[in-house]
């Protein structure tokens, strides 16, 4: 018993002291006299060298591992045994000889195989959780991406990454089978765990110190890390030395360039122009202009600029008008109106097609002694492919990992990351992406303007992104870790860890003053006044500190009982502090200091705030096997957190998992040389989420102060005073989510385990859910507070395949697949209240999956509800007009007036939407579950049947893997200007994927198809003119009603990457005292299959925009193709 506390009292001595621990007084057995050296070669069953294999002088601590060409060299004592070790062959034990050739025979499919697991680690073959494993090399092997969520994408079924953008500011979102719950902004974030330490955020570790990648999909498996578990865990070990290896150094380098892999792109300005026109006559509205420019008085000269000049505009000077026969790029008419008719390449213009990117990493790793140890340094860096004012990220880190074993029972560990990541970019006063694909090409003036003296200036756009001052974002992370594991018995260990945890995020901006050409300007002027200047500062300090002890037991009972258990203790604590500061008006732009701005204190924003939160927990996990045939394991965890009211903060979640290894039981013997491996589980479990928002159980009360628009109360002097707003109301009895898991799962080897077969069916249901209340009555003066009564189930599965076959010695091929589904159903929650008058446009439940407002009970989450599409009308649908001009609808035709807006009136060459509920008028009742008239699901917007699969091999030398991805079915419907020419306004651009049109032919009857009608834009119509192509420009209704034929489709397959490398032969390396030399060539994103609706010009990657129900969906950066080359070097 006294062992146990004297580990407790010398853990951080021992941690801070371990270099003098490891020059302790020689191993007497290293220095015996009677030593002998020993010689060999470890090769496979196919003769090839197997490099790094673990050589061991059984019973000691003396070892080396074997180089390149298969080849050691060790000094043993007489008499020694030789025990040699490789991942996926059978060890081996061998009496040592002076030289030694040794085979190694590979294990039954990799059942030896250790997995990572909560607090310790598994076989493999004894798993009975839902827990994968992600094939490091083929995942971060030579790939250009240095974003580890980025790179995760499609590396094991069930886990979904999406991208916001391409920005290199962006963040991507990462989700285990889908999403768990609505509240908390639908947090649904995995637990994400660094060597015990929980952290938020992957991008800031380099995927070059990664050593292994677990990740646990059910409760079974995740529930031991308690309440942050609750949509499974990401478990990453970094690495380390490895005992008896030599002193290795190894770099890795990288270049890379970026280019934009989808770019709007638009059709010449006279077609641009004849478009809005056609919209405008159309829609019964008067001739549009832009800032003055009518389009009918800039048509001519656009007409004539596309004839005086032969292709597009670039980033020159900008030539004025002279005449018609040589019309410039701009007009400045008497009255002082610029007309802007020239057509700039924006593609070429604002992107660069070669930003570059770039990583560096050296490591150090081996072993001396008793001690092993590893370090490296990791640095990369990338540019944003914009021409003007790009961004740039880049990161440094230093990650140290050191172990050594004080005595035979104790053994202890340091490990240090720090990392900063710096982000400098430009912070324009305005959205550039708004006013870049806003307007049409030629509104989008990218030249440069040169006055009678000579002075050059640019444009509005231009001008902001170009010349704004940039942003400046530094984050700081340095993480500490210690730990000791003590041999208390042969069967028993103890452990214990502490980590500390500190970030620091520093951002720096200011806006200046910006001079140049506007829009609507004939002369220069400030587009960004010098009021408007300003300093912003603000800070976030985070610190965490997580500590686990657990004691270990393991014994094996009557030699086939296997008996495994572990007890222990978590506790974890979290602290933030932030500050925000903004003044504006600065002395000197030159010096964006707050202390050096001069603007109005009382409009001045500051602001801070600070948080903390604590969580403990109480586990425990009992593993037992019958022969590695029957398998059982069950958790609990009695988990704690302050973000409940006292009386509710603690709760227990239980988890156990079964399994039954069929392979190994004697009747299966006949059939094992075609299924060599076989495994049925099942598991359930229950864990508690605590992510459901801070300080829900507290009653708040919010400080005001009116304005001079709506003064509050005054008091005698005229002061304004400061009021509270009512009490927020909360639940009385908040508590816990709980998360239940179901999975059944089946693991297959055909073939002595050359082809395996893994498939899973799961269920999770979120019972307790945060939804919100029933509605109070408006006298109240609150909304209603949030109560446990929500539920919410997801049901899917999953299935993997791999194959690997070695054809020669030197021919190696592999193949692997992976696929997963899933569908989330809201099983209980508060209906919506319909209020008179309210219309379909209140209640339209078109994927709404940002809003939890629009729930309601039966829904599959991110449903689109939209009408049918039937046809187009023709003139048979009708009998003539009505007096006011309008169509009259035949007997049997279901009437559409009811969905027209302003002047349109639906007609001949218009769209037709079907009658579902046969009432004879279409609509959509009251857009409710109860009534909506004759809407229907026409899609939905989660990503569906996501899959993957690689392909690759090696031979001599020559290694070549190609990694596709891709989504099988995703829906989504906007009203976009990437997709609906004009829909918001008249003043919306048209780009070249919205040319195609249909053409009503009044003579005939029917619509003439110019081109491909699955996805026209030029919407079909008449005229007074008669046969002519039309579209509508009316606030995104009529023609525009979310319906099954202009439905956008996001599905795609993609090649993620292609990797060709070479390893040089070991005898060209080895003159330059070289171990190893890799060269190769990489391309992320290299190729895309996606049909998208009429070519859209939008990466089907790119998850959100600036809203789904607004014209500037998808106005972002593009995602990037990378080209890379690189090498990997060791000596």
């Amino acid at each position: 018993m006294k062992r146990p506390l004297v580990l407790l009292g010398t853990m951080m001595l021992a941690c801070w002291l371990y270099p003098n621990a490891t020059q302790a007084s020689p191993d007497p057995q290293a220095v015996s006299q009677n030593s002998n050296k020993v010689t060999g070669k470890v090769v496979d069953e196919n003769g090839d060298p197997v490099v790094g294999a673990t050589i061991q002088e059984a019973g000691t601590n003396r070892g080396t591992i074997t180089d390149m060409n298969g080849n050691f060299t060790l000094s043993v004592r007489n008499d020694a045994t030789i025990k040699v070790t490789y991942l996926g062959y059978k060890t081996v034990l061998r009496k040592a000889t002076s030289n030694m050739n040794i085979a190694l025979e590979t294990d039954q499919a990799n059942l030896d195989e250790v997995v990572v697991v909560g607090y310790g680690q598994q076989k493999k073959a004894n798993l009975t959780g839902a827990v994968a494993n992600v094939d490091m090399e083929k995942t971060f092997g030579s790939r250009p991406e240095q974003d580890v969520t980025k790179a995760l994408q499609g590396a094991v079924p069930g886990l979904t990454v999406l991208s916001n953008s391409g920005d290199i500011t962006s963040t991507s979102s990462i989700s285990i089978r889908g999403l768990g719950t609505l509240s908390n902004s639908q947090n649904s974030s995995p637990l994400i765990v660094v060597d015990g330490m929980p952290v938020d955020d992957l991008t800031m570790i380099s995927a070059n110190d990664i050593a292994s990648i677990s990740v646990l999909k059910d409760a079974s498996s995740s529930a031991i890390y308690g309440s942050r578990a609750a949509f499974g865990v990401i478990l990453i070990t970094t690495k380390g030395g490895k005992q008896g290896e030599k002193v290795r150094v190894k770099y890795n380098m990288q270049f890379g360039w970026d280019k934009s892999t989808y770019l709007p792109d638009f059709p010449s300005v006279p077609e641009q122009i004849r478009a809005r026109l056609i919209a405008a006559d159309r829609a019964g509205q008067s001739t549009p202009e832009l800032f003055g420019m009518y389009m009918d008085k800039l048509l001519p000269y656009a007409e004539a600029w596309e004839k005086q000049h032969k292709g597009k505009k670039g980033y020159t000077v900008m030539e004025p008008y002279q005449s018609m026969d040589n019309v410039g790029d701009y007009y400045f008419t008497p009255e002082g109106q610029p007309l802007y008719y020239a057509d700039y390449d924006i593609q070429g213009i604002w992107y660069n097609d070669h930003a570059p990117s770039t990583n560096h990493n050296v490591s150090i790793s081996g072993s001396s002694g008793k001690t092993t140890f590893y370090t490296s340094f990791d640095y990369d860096s990338k540019q944003d492919v914009k021409n003007f004012n790009p961004g740039k990220r880049s990161r440094y880190g230093l990650t140290t990992n050191v172990k050594t074993d004080i005595t035979d029972w104790l053994t202890v560990g340091v490990r240090m990351n720090w990392t900063r990541r710096r982000m400098s970019y430009a912070d324009p006063w305005s959205n550039i992406y708004q006013y870049l694909w806003r307007w049409g090409s030629y509104f989008i003036p990218s030249g440069i303007y040169q006055d009678a003296d000579g002075n050059q200036y640019d444009y509005r756009v231009v001008a902001m992104q170009k010349n704004c001052n940039r942003a400046y974002n530094t984050f700081d992370q340095l993480r500490l870790n210690g730990y000791i594991k003590a041999n208390i018995t042969k069967d028993l260990t103890f452990n214990v860890d502490y980590t500390f945890q500190t970030d620091n995020i520093n951002y720096k901006a200011s806006n200046k003053s910006i001079y140049g050409m506007n829009w609507s300007g004939t002369k220069p002027q400030y587009i960004v006044t010098e009021s408007n200047n300003d300093a912003t500062r603000w800070n976030t300090k985070r610190n965490r500190w997580t500590a686990n002890a657990y004691l270990d037991y393991t014994h094996t009972f009557f030699k086939d009982h296997n008996f495994h258990a572990m007890v222990g203790i978590n506790g974890e604590n979290y602290k933030s502090d932030y500050f925000y500061a903004r003044r504006k008006q600065l002395y000197d732009e030159s010096y964006p200091e707050l202390n050096l701005a001069y603007g109005d204190m009382s409009k001045a924003t500051i602001d801070s705030s600070t948080g903390d939160r604590a969580s403990a927990g109480y586990f425990g996990r009992i593993n037992y096997d019958y022969k590695g045939i029957y398998l059982l394991e069950l958790n609990g965890r009695y988990d704690g957190s302050s973000r409940f009211r006292d009386g509710d903060r603690w709760a227990f979640f239980p988890s156990f998992s079964v399994g039954y290894r069929f392979s190994e039981e004697s009747y299966w013997k006949p059939l094992q040389k075609y299924v060599s491996n076989g495994k049925l589980r099942f598991s359930y479990g229950e864990i508690g989420n605590e992510a459901i928002g801070d300080n829900m159980f507290l009653s708040t009360l919010t400080a005001t102060q009116g304005d001079n628009k709506n003064p509050t109360w005054l008091n005698g002097s005229g002061t304004k005073l400061n009021q509270f707003t009512m009490p927020t109301w909360v639940s009385s009895s908040l508590t816990w989510e709980r998360i239940q898991t179901k999975n059944l799962g089946i693991d297959l080897g055909f073939f002595n385990n050359e082809l395996n077969v893994t498939a899973e069916l799961y269920e999770r249901l979120t019972k307790d859910m945060l939804s919100p209340g029933q509605a109070l009555p408006a006298t109240v003066g609150d909304s209603a507070p949030y109560t446990n009564n929500g539920e919410l189930q997801s049901r899917g599965w999953e299935l993997s395949l791999s194959w690997r076959h070695q054809f020669t010695r030197d021919l190696q091929v592999y193949a692997n697949f992976s696929i997963g589904d899933s569908k989330v159903k809201v099983k209980k929650w508060n209906p919506i209240t319909v209020e008179p008058g309210k219309t379909i446009d209140d209640y339209k439940l078109i994927g709404h999956t940002n809003d939890t407002s629009y729930a309601y009970e039966g829904e599959t989450w991110g449903d689109i509800w939209g009408f049918e599409t039937d046809r187009y009308f023709t003139e048979a649908d009708f009998d003539g007009k009505n007096a006011d001009g309008s169509w009259k609808y035949k007997e049997g035709i279901a009437d559409q007036t009811g969905l027209q807006v302003g002047n349109f009136v639906y007609g001949p060459g218009d769209i037709k939407y079907k009658d579902l509920n046969g009432d004879g008028k279409i609509d959509g009742g009251e857009g409710t579950l109860a009534n909506h008239g004759d809407l229907k699901v026409i899609g939905n917007v989660l990503p569906r049947y996501e899959y993957s699969f690689h392909v690759g091999g090696s031979w001599k030398g020559i290694d070549l893997d190609l990694f596709f991805q891709g989504v099988g079915k995703r829906d989504i419907w906007t009203t976009s200007s990437f997709v609906f020419p004009m829909v918001q306004a008249q003043d919306q651009q048209l780009f070249s994927n919205l040319t195609k049109y249909n053409v009503y032919d009044p003579e005939n009857g029917n619509v003439n198809v110019s081109e491909d009608n699955d996805y026209p834009c030029l919407w079909p119509g008449v005229s007074a003119a008669g046969k002519v192509p039309a579209l509508a420009s009316a606030g995104g209704n009529n023609n525009f009603y979310p319906q099954s034929k202009y439905l956008v489709h996001m599905s795609y397959l993609r090649l993620k990457n292609v990797t060709l490398g070479y390893t040089l032969p070991q005898g060209l390396v080895r003159k330059a005292y070289i171990q190893n030399l890799r060269i190769y060539a990489s391309v992320d994103n290299l190729w895309l299959l996606h049909k998208g609706n009429g070519n859209i010009p939008l990466d089907p990657e790119v998850n959100t925009g600036e809203g789904l129900s607004y014209g500037g969906w998808g106005r972002t950066v593009p995602i990037t193709r990378t080209w890379a080359v690189g090498l990997q070097l060791t000596f």
